[in-house]
C-alpha cells in the first residue's frame, strides 16, 4: 500500500508472550488466547497525554480535511512531494512555497499552524532540483492566523518579501482573483502567490514544463477555484479555545495500538500519533494500485488514526473493512509475497516487501468489524505479535 503521507519511523519491535484483557462475545474468539507479546491491548486514556503542544497541531489536522489535493485539479500530479502539519513559524519558512526570508513575517503576524501539501507529475528526487526537471508541480500550503484582518496583512507582506528577492521579479496578475498576489521571475518557470481568506492565507508555488506566465497564472486560479469553497466550510477554532481540541475527535486513537503501556502520555504529533478526521483521512488513500484505491472509496473511510507503526481505518461496515484486506493481498506488487499470518486471528494477512538494498519490510492487515489496520515492523514474528494485539485492542475497545 502507497499512501499519499509519508509516514515517520516504525515503532521500536517488542518480543515475548503475553496475555490479553477481556473476554470473547458470542461468536467470536477469545482474544485472551492470543499470543501478542508484550503489547498493550488495552484502550489507551488518550486524555491523559495532553501536552501544551497538541492544540496547534490538532488544529493543522482539521485544516488537513479542507486543503486542496492537487491532484484533483491536475490529474498529472500523481507523485507525492510532500504533507505534514507545519507547527511552528520557522517549519514554515522551510517549505518550498514560502519564502525562508519570511520568519519574520509569520512570527509578527502571530501565526498558529499550518498544513503543506505538494504533489508532482514525476517522483521526487532530492538529488536533483526540480527547476532543473521538466516536471508540472503544485504546492498548497494553508496557514491559520489570528484573525482575518491579520490573514489579509500577512498575505501582502509575504508576498511582498518574497518579491523583494529578486530585482527581475514582476508581479502576476490571477485572472478572476484581483486581490490575490503573485509574482515570477521573466524566464523561469514557477510561480509564487498567496491569497487571504478569512483566517486562512493560501500560500501556492507552483511549476510548469516551460516558463509560461499564462499558463501558470491560469493554474493559481484552478488551485484558487477548487480551495475556496473547501475554506467556507470550514470553521477556524477560536484561538482561545485551541488547547481544548479533542485529542481523539471520532474515538479512533484509544483503539490504536501504542509500543508500551496504556497509560504512557504521547504527545501528539502529525507523523507518529495522531487522529486524522473526516475529509482528513484521504491523505492515507492508496495511490495505487487503482483498485486498492477503489476498495478504500467503496468502504467509506471517514477517520484514520495513526500511531507509530500501526495504522487504523474505520469503514463504512464490517464488509468494506474485510474487503479492503483481500484488495491489498490481492493486488501486492511484484516487490511483495506473503507470509504467514498471525495463528488464530480471523482473516489476516501478511506479506513481505523488499526494496533495494533495503530491509525487508513486513505489513500485516488485521480487520474487526468496521475497523481495519495495517503494523509493520523488520521482524515477522514481531509484526505478526502486533497484528494480534491491534486485533485483541479492538475487540476490547468496543463500547
Amino acid at each position: 500500500m502507497t499512501a499519499r503521507l509519508a509516514l515517520g519511523a516504525l515503532a521500536v519491535l517488542l518480543v515475548g508472550c503475553g496475555t490479553v484483557e477481556g473476554a470473547a462475545l458470542p461468536g467470536e474468539i477469545d482474544v485472551r488466547s492470543l499470543d501478542v507479546g508484550s503489547y498493550t491491548t488495552a484502550p489507551a486514556d488518550i486524555d491523559a497525554g495532553r501536552k501544551p503542544t497538541d492544540g496547534p497541531i490538532l488544529e493543522g489536522l482539521r485544516m488537513a480535511g479542507v486543503v486542496v489535493f492537487p491532484h484533483e485539479i491536475d490529474p498529472a500530479l500523481t507523485y507525492n512531494w510532500g504533507t505534514d502539519v507545519l507547527d511552528t513559524p520557522r517549519r514554515t519558512s522551510e517549505v518550498s512555497a514560502i519564502s525562508n526570508v519570511n520568519l519574520p513575517v509569520l512570527e509578527r503576524h502571530r501565526m498558529i499552524v499550518g498544513f503543506d501539501i505538494a504533489e508532482g507529475s514525476q517522483a521526487f528526487d532530492k538529488a536533483k532540483p526540480a527547476i532543473e526537471t521538466d516536471a508540472r508541480i503544485t504546492r498548497i500550503v494553508l496557514l491559520r492566523f489570528p484573525g482575518a484582518a491579520t490573514a489579509k496583512e500577512a498575505a501582502r507582506e509575504l508576498e511582498a518579501t518574497d518579491f523583494g528577492v529578486s530585482p527581475d521579479n514582476q508581479p502576476v496578475a490571477i485572472p478572476g482573483y484581483p486581490a490575490a498576489h503573485a509574482h515570477w521571475r521573466p524566464g523561469i518557470k514557477t510561480i509564487g502567490a498567496t491569497f487571504a481568506h478569512g483566517e486562512i492565507v493560501v500560500s501556492m508555488f507552483l511549476q510548469h514544463p516551460s516558463p509560461d506566465i499564462d499558463a501558470l497564472a491560469k493554474r493559481v486560479a484552478a488551485v484558487l477555484d477548487a480551495q475556496i469553497p473547501l475554506l467556507d466550510g470550514f470553521t477556524p477554532t477560536a484561538p482561545d479555545q485551541i488547547a481544548e481540541l479533542p485529542r481523539d475527535p471520532d474515538d479512533l486513537l484509544r483503539r490504536t495500538l501504542i509500543p508500551g503501556p496504556a497509560n504512557q502520555q504521547i504527545a501528539i504529533s502529525s507523523r507518529e500519533f495522531a487522529p486524522w478526521p473526516g475529509r482528513a483521512s484521504l491523505h492515507f488513500r492508496p495511490a495505487e494500485p487503482a483498485e486498492l484505491g477503489a476498495a478504500w472509496d467503496r468502504g467509506g473511510v471517514d477517520g484514520v488514526a495513526h500511531s507509530y507503526s500501526t495504522t487504523l481505518f474505520r469503514f463504512r461496515d464490517e464488509a468494506a473493512a474485510t474487503d479492503f484486506g483481500s484488495t491489498w493481498q490481492d493486488t501486492l506488487s511484484a516487490a511483495a509475497h506473503p507470509v504467514a499470518a498471525p495463528e488464530d486471528v480471523p482473516q489476516a494477512r501478511c506479506a513481505e516487501r523488499r526494496a533495494g538494498s533495503a530491509p525487508a519490510l513486513t505489513r500485516c492487515y488485521v480487520s474487526y468489524r468496521r475497523y481495519g489496520a495495517f503494523v509493520s515492523g523488520a521482524e515477522p514474528a514481531g509484526v505478526r505479535q502486533q497484528a494480534a494485539a491491534q486485533y485483541a485492542l479492538l475487540a476490547n475497545s468496543q463500547s
